[in-house]
């Protein structure tokens, strides 16, 4: 083997490293769930005057449990719905991971749904493709 073919060989292995790292990492940073203030939202819908009484705690923990919850199951979902999903989560300036989990599982049986139900994950007003 002369120096040039091990050149090659390096380098070859080089950048086969170092697009595999790049890669794991993308995949990495995908997977994680995003970090949402979900107190600020407790509080608001505990100091709303709706006609009941909120536990700020109880809200509390159930947007913990979802969290949990998508701790486990972030990357089994598509990344364009946990994109969409994400932003629905987060609209209006309140955040909530018990929305964002239940947008995920609907959007996940929607698709699961045969074809000939009628149902679909888009906009009705967007013509389907011929």
């Amino acid at each position: 083997m002369t120096v040039t073919d091990n050149f090659w060989q390096n380098l070859l292995l080089g950048v086969a490293a170092g697009a595999a790292l790049l890669i794991f990492s993308a995949m990495a940073f995908a997977a994680e769930v995003p970090r949402l203030d979900v107190a600020g939202a407790c509080r608001a819908a505990a100091g709303a005057d709706i006609g009941i009484k909120y536990d700020v705690d109880r809200c509390l923990k159930s947007e913990n449990e979802a969290r949990d919850q998508l701790k486990t199951q972030w990357a089994n979902f598509p990344a364009p719905d946990r994109s969409l999903c994400t932003q629905t989560a987060t609209m209006g300036g309140t955040a909530s991971y018990v929305e964002l989990i239940t947008c995920l599982e609907l959007k996940r049986e929607v698709a699961k749904a045969p074809a000939d139900l009628g149902l679909q994950s888009r906009p009705s007003n967007l013509r389907s493709k011929p």
